[in-house]
């Protein structure tokens, strides 16, 4: 499900937004709405704030996949924000898109269509390095549900400090640096 994307269509896909809130800008800007254009300037900066953030963690791959995600067709929106001392998270990229592509699968599968739906994701390493996906909508919780989370609960189990889901959401704290460093190191890590 994951698209290869090339310089051109990101671009294209990047200016197609740039525009968007430009037109809105301008929109509110005609009608006088001062308040919305100061509050969308503000959100458009701090979005840039998050972007250059993340893409100063070194998770090339990581990164890219974040930032096009809405870009592609997803039951729900992804929202980011990044706290960072600026650290190198590179060591554990591949764990990382691994845990994001299986938990955003999952969520795909089990999201009631038509509906709105959101996920934050928090990237934080001021204290230690962790995700926080926080999923708001309807989820169609069943057996097969279950075990699926089970058996992602299972695969990361050492990084997972935290998760818990109902029918209209799903918080799942997820701490990076957990991974055995050493089968890490030696190549013995595998995916689930």
């Amino acid at each position: 499900m994951q698209k290869e994307w090339d310089v051109i269509s990101i671009l294209r896909h990047y200016r197609h937004d740039l525009l968007n809130h430009i037109q809105l800008i301008n929109g509110y800007l005609a009608m006088g709405k001062v308040e919305k254009v100061q509050s969308l300037i503000d959100e458009l900066v701090r979005q840039s704030k998050n972007e250059s953030q993340l893409s100063n963690l070194n998770l090339n791959q990581f990164a890219k996949e974040v930032l096009t995600f809405n870009w592609e067709a997803h039951s729900f929106h992804l929202k980011f924000e990044v706290l960072s001392k600026a650290d190198d998270w590179s060591y554990w990229e591949e764990m990382i898109v691994s845990f994001f592509r299986e938990l955003m699968s999952l969520f795909d599968e089990y999201t009631k269509f038509g509906e709105d739906q959101n996920v934050f994701l928090m990237i934080n390493d001021i204290e230690e390095k962790v995700l926080e996906i926080d999923f708001q909508g309807s989820l169609c919780v069943d057996k097969d549900w279950h075990r699926k989370i089970t058996r992602l609960e299972q695969a990361y189990g050492q990084q997972i400090d935290e998760i818990e889901w109902n029918e209209s959401e799903c918080y799942v704290r997820f701490c990076v640096e957990r991974v055995n460093q050493r089968k890490y190191a030696e190549g013995s890590y595998t995916q689930p």
